[in-house]
């Protein structure tokens, strides 16, 4: 009996320490600034770093002075085989991860580079470590609580009004009061660039639209769609282009989850009638208030153009209307549907995905490029696409393919990509200087190579496969899981930054965590 009340005792204070820890980076990370967007990323960085530090010094420091006297029997009974029984494939993987990212920094010709991260943005070995660590102490310490992502939803909000605010040019905390003008509308709220805004963006969004498709409770229910409304507005008014693949990630993969009943497809035809609801407001702000607003130049840019979207509105909330007035004249509804909803939404899924690559093969192959009027820009691959990421892709690529055997494996170290490519891009027609690849997993195939890749894929998979396993303990790990996703389907076209990046990893740790018994 003492040695349980010892162990409860330990794994209490543990998960409080942890708790504090997630407040600390879920809420104080995407709030805190110094001198603007000036030293935004560096600030955001020392945050973490100096948190995630003194979180795991304070789990060691109080297991080892707890448990010394239990130090000798401890040591007796520990073994491989019981270490390893406790760790899922997504453990595994991110093991391997670390493990390659700290042998391509030992073999990098820029060790030290490799090590700090400092010829890039920061996510070296030191911050990857760190990442690693944070995660295995939230997931094996921490006991999750519901309020945990309720707290940072809150705080998100606040950071999407204020970008929205943004949106109107309105800087209403003076944080652009001293950039270059052709700048300001690349910067936003408390985060920074727009690209990393809309990634963090994403990923409340998700954890919100999935959160109200399956509350039960009217009060939850309100809160979260409160919080998808805003969610919305201000991952379109943020005008970043990786902002439609995670909502289409989103949208996309959502109603696998949500099409096994009626309630979960009403919830989710109210969720589109609710977006495009948003994207019609949008429209009508930018006419009225045209000169006081930044103005949509993305690919949402379609569809507030498009001439039915009032009538695609009002068809929507007619049919949930007539939907829930059906349902409350009737006394029992069908609870589950099986599987021939979704079966019919994959068949949907895989016509679309279908039609984008016969697209893209019609762009660059066929030539067929002016057929496609305004969208042509997003389906012809070329030097210029994305902002000049082709040319940056199509440059990795090369320097990758050019590395030596072993180097292909491990990569050229850690956030050495600006140093890999410097030579290759000197004098290029943009006049930048390139030091990230715009693309995650391009960036980690150069820099820890085919084996680090493939080992942080392994984990992100087997993470998504362990939440689904999850699944009936609690929504909030589904909502976890999408955020998840929604940023990793995403990153395929940004960076890794230490402003949004570890509150990824945190929701990482998050997903795999103990509940309250």
């Amino acid at each position: 009996m003492m040695t349980s009340s010892k162990k409860t005792e330990k794994d209490n204070f543990l998960s409080i320490i942890l708790g504090i820890y997630v407040v600390l980076i879920g809420v104080g990370l995407p709030l805190v600034v110094k001198n603007r967007y000036f030293d935004i990323l560096k600030v955001k960085y020392y945050y973490y770093c100096i948190c995630t530090i003194l979180m795991v010094i304070l789990v060691v420091g109080y297991s080892i002075t707890k448990g010394a006297k239990q130090t000798t029997q401890y040591f007796k009974n520990i073994s491989l085989r019981n270490l390893l029984r406790n760790c899922t494939v997504a453990d595994y993987a991110v093991l391997i991860y670390l493990m390659i990212a700290i042998i391509s920094t030992i073999t990098s010709d820029y060790q030290y580079e490799s090590f700090w991260g400092n010829e890039g943005r920061y996510t070296g070995l030191f911050l990857i470590t760190w990442y690693v660590v944070s995660y295995f102490c939230v997931s094996r310490f921490l006991k999750f609580k519901n309020w945990y992502i309720d707290i940072i939803l809150a705080v998100g909000m606040l950071v999407c009004l204020f970008g929205i605010t943004d949106y109107f040019n309105l800087d209403i905390f003076h944080f652009k009061i001293a950039m270059v003008a052709e700048q300001r509308s690349i910067f936003t709220s408390t985060i920074g660039n727009i690209n990393t805004y809309t990634a963090y963006v994403g990923i409340l969004v998700s954890i919100a639209v999935v959160l109200f498709t399956t509350d039960r409770k009217y009060k939850n229910m309100i809160w979260h769609y409160i919080c998808m409304v805003i969610g919305f507005f201000a991952i379109i008014m943020g005008v970043s282009d990786n902002a439609y693949l995670s909502l289409g990630a989103l949208f996309g993969f959502l109603p696998f989850y949500l099409f096994k009943s009626p309630k979960g497809i009403r919830r989710y035809v109210i969720v589109l009638a609710t977006f495009f609801s948003v994207v019609q407001c949008i429209d009508w702000i930018n006419i009225y208030c045209g000169e006081s607003v930044l103005g949509i130049e993305s690919a949402f840019e379609v569809v507030i153009s498009f001439r039915g979207l009032p009538y695609l509105v009002m068809s929507l909330w007619g049919i949930v209307i007539l939907w829930c007035f059906i349902v409350s004249n009737r006394k029992h509804e069908v609870e589950e549907f099986g599987n021939v909803f979704r079966y019919l939404w994959a068949a949907l899924l895989i016509s679309i995905i279908l039609a984008v690559l016969y697209a893209l093969y019609d762009c660059n192959v066929a030539g067929n490029v002016s057929k496609y009027k305004s969208l042509s820009s997003y389906f012809l691959f070329n030097d210029d696409w994305g902002t000049a990421r082709g040319y940056i892709w199509r440059n990795a690529m090369e320097c990758y393919q050019n590395l030596p055997f072993w180097k292909r494996i491990v990569g050229f170290g850690p956030e050495t990509f600006g140093i890999l490519i410097m030579q290759k891009t000197a004098n290029n027609p943009y006049k930048q200087l390139f030091d990230n690849a715009h693309n995650e997993y391009l960036h980690m195939l150069t820099t820890i190579g085919v084996a680090g890749l493939m080992a942080y894929l392994t984990f992100i998979f087997g993470y998504v496969k362990r939440c689904l396993y999850c699944r009936d303990k609690t929504p909030y790990i589904i909502a976890i899981m999408f955020g998840v996703i929604c940023y990793s389907v995403q990153a395929f076209v940004n960076l890794n930054l230490p402003i949004v990046t570890p509150v990824f990893w945190l929701l990482l740790g998050m997903g795999a965590a103990r509940y309250p018994d």
